[in-house]
């Protein structure tokens, strides 16, 4: 009798507990989209703000309205990149990610992966979590490089005699962009000014990650030092004598916000074709930039997104 009596209790617990846990789960894991047949719940939502954060913090002076939308808009974007991705590659290979990992680590100044996960850990973002977005993210230039790297045309020949031409005194430039291409439901003029209204209130780094379509955006749209001669004449012409913001410059690839952050002249030697192949790189980054974006957006009229 007493056996019979615990094990009602027993499994009575068993059904609270599975009721409790139900009821977590549902509070705590909500769908908001669906990409194909995929599910994106309010959790990975706050995972994807999370490593937006963490890349770029100065997307805190926005609005946490704001900040959902760039972060639903990126984790979107992921989503049908790793959804094309997964036709040509095994993204489950450990391998991949490690070696983009490993080139962050290097490039970001972090002493090794452990003090990265540390910095993870703040953050509240797992390292499991980090790695794939990471590797869904360069893998995916990879791809639009190898796609397309047959497509983009380089004038080696006027490249090379630029450099001959150049001074050897030579401006570097530290900037910020923001590439941005006109809405079809905004004019150029409104567009404009809410970008610069933005830049205003919040920061430029902020708006960069709000309005930008360049890659640069994850890291509020900064670019670093480039020297004069590898800026094209007509950006370099709108920048030259100025600080601060540029007015938009119309590009092949959009339209282009700049912001000078610092500029320093330098005395140098120029081997010429180590800078033409600097040169190079940059042009051929650009065409695939835009190839890259016209072939995206081909991809997302083609992919089915349902919204709750």
């Amino acid at each position: 009798m007493i056996n019979i009596f615990l094990r009602n209790i027993f499994f009575g617990l068993l059904i609270l507990i599975s009721i409790n846990t139900f009821c977590y789960s549902k509070i705590n894991s909500e769908i908001i989209f669906k990409i194909n047949d995929k599910i994106i719940t309010n959790i990975d939502l706050e995972n994807e703000k999370k490593f937006l954060l963490f890349l770029n913090p100065n997307l805190n002076n926005l609005k946490e309205k704001q900040i959902d939308n760039i972060s639903k808009n990126s984790l979107k974007n992921r989503i049908i990149k790793e959804i094309e991705l997964k036709k040509f590659f095994e993204l489950d290979n450990d391998d991949i990610g490690n070696t983009y990992i490993d080139n962050f680590i290097f490039n970001s100044g972090y002493e090794s992966k452990d003090n990265l996960i540390a910095q993870l850990n703040k953050f509240n973002i797992e390292l499991k979590s980090f790695e794939k977005n990471f590797l869904i993210d360069n893998l995916w230039r990879e791809f639009i490089f190898n796609k397309f790297k047959t497509k983009v045309k380089i004038d080696i020949q006027k490249l090379r005699k630029d450099i001959q031409n150049q001074d050897r005194q030579i401006e570097e430039i530290n900037l910020s962009e923001i590439l941005f291409k006109i809405k079809p439901n905004l004019t150029f003029d409104e567009l404009k000014n809410q970008i610069y209204s933005e830049i205003s209130k919040s920061g430029f780094e902020a708006a960069a990650s709000m309005f930008s379509i360049s890659d640069s955006k994850n890291f509020g749209g900064n670019l670093g030092w480039i020297k004069s001669s590898q800026i094209s004449e007509k950006i370099y012409a709108q920048i030259k004598n100025k600080n601060g913001l540029s007015k938009p410059i119309k590009t092949n690839n959009g339209y282009l916000i700049i912001k000078i952050n610092s500029r320093r002249n330098v005395n140098e030697t120029i081997e010429i074709e180590e800078e033409l192949k600097k040169l190079v790189k940059i042009e051929t980054e650009k065409e695939l930039n835009k190839l890259g974006y016209i072939y995206f957006n081909k991809l997302k009229k083609k992919t089915f997104i349902s919204e709750n």
